[in-house]
């Protein structure tokens, strides 16, 4: 097998093209995600150097998946980055290592920023969704202490202003796909919050359809910003839910988000067949996309505490 230099001619040039273009900097971060370790170093400098912001962002990009060492030093030096587009790059890198560290150097690193508040709103909120892969009784206490300014008001064409409509919540969603995370993180808040304070069941109703919407939103977008609000909404659920709630658990949830869909089997009338089997379904999906056997722990314990959920 010929070992080739890390500083050989084509990774010189492709790390060379992280400064150009867009587009030429997208192809250099494909193709040197491929090339793998003998890239890490020569990229690693590049991050660590004066380049412009977008350049050691593309760079980070680049050593998103690598298990190599040099590639995580760069990322936590990184992280600290006063520019976003950094920072958030560097996070991408660093969340693929938090689940399967030895230690909690990551942890306490991503949990900082996610409590810094300093830092800016969708820094932090990149840190809350990388820390959302965590379990449940790891992340609830850090969501409780970051104070995300749940409730603000949600920028809209027509000028700055909450909704005082659920209707006019679902037709601004449906235009604002798009919309910042930051933006969507807090209008999930807000509509959390208007459903809970609404003294009228059928009113209530709407607005969780709003709030649904957000979450089918950010499931598509692949965001889990907010995906701790859906476990806490199906832990909470004693009736069948709006489907975008359904949709975005199908999409998005993850190992930690198996328990409450069976809890909210459990709460769920004998009657409401339809229900419990999307229930289900949902559950499947997870299984299958996180690569769960029956031997998997999480597996075991639903099949022992809440018997038939599971097929």
């Amino acid at each position: 097998m010929v070992i080739r230099s890390s500083q050989s001619p084509q990774i010189e040039r492709l790390v060379e093209d992280l400064r150009g273009p867009a587009g030429r900097r997208d192809a250099a971060v494909a193709r040197l995600r491929i090339i793998g370790p003998r890239a890490v170093e020569r990229i690693s400098a590049l991050v660590a150097s004066d380049a412009p912001p977008a350049a050691r962002a593309a760079g980070l990009r680049a050593l998103e998946g690598s298990d190599d060492d040099r590639a995580l030093r760069a990322a936590a030096a990184a992280s600290g980055e006063t520019d976003a587009a950094v920072a958030l790059a560097a996070i991408g890198v660093l969340r693929g290592r938090l689940t399967c560290e030895s230690g909690t150097e990551i942890l306490d690193l991503i949990s900082s920023i996610a409590l810094d508040a300093e830092r800016s709103k969708d820094v932090r909120l990149a840190a809350l969704d990388a820390l959302s892969e965590l379990p449940r009784h790891v992340v609830q206490p850090l969501l409780q202490q970051a104070d995300m300014g749940g409730g603000s008001p949600v920028a809209t064409t027509g000028g700055t202003t909450g909704f005082d409509d659920p209707t006019a919540a679902t037709e601004w969603m449906a235009a604002n796909g798009a919309a910042p995370l930051s933006t969507l993180h807090d209008l999930v808040l807000d509509l959390r919050e208007r459903e809970r304070r609404e003294p009228s069941a059928r009113t209530r109703q709407r607005w969780a359809l709003a709030r649904g919407a957000v979450h089918a939103v950010l499931a598509r977008r692949g965001s889990r910003v907010a995906l701790y609000d859906l476990r806490e909404t199906f832990d909470a659920a004693n009736e069948p839910l709006p489907l975008d709630f359904l949709a975005a658990a199908t999409m998005l949830g993850d190992t930690a988000t198996l328990e409450p869909l069976a809890r909210a089997w459990t709460a769920a009338a004998a009657r409401e067949t339809w229900w419990r089997d999307r229930l289900r379904d949902a559950a499947a999906d997870i299984i299958k996309r996180e690569k769960l056997s029956g031997r998997s722990a999480v597996v075991k314990r639903i099949r022992s505490r809440w018997p038939g959920f599971l097929a």
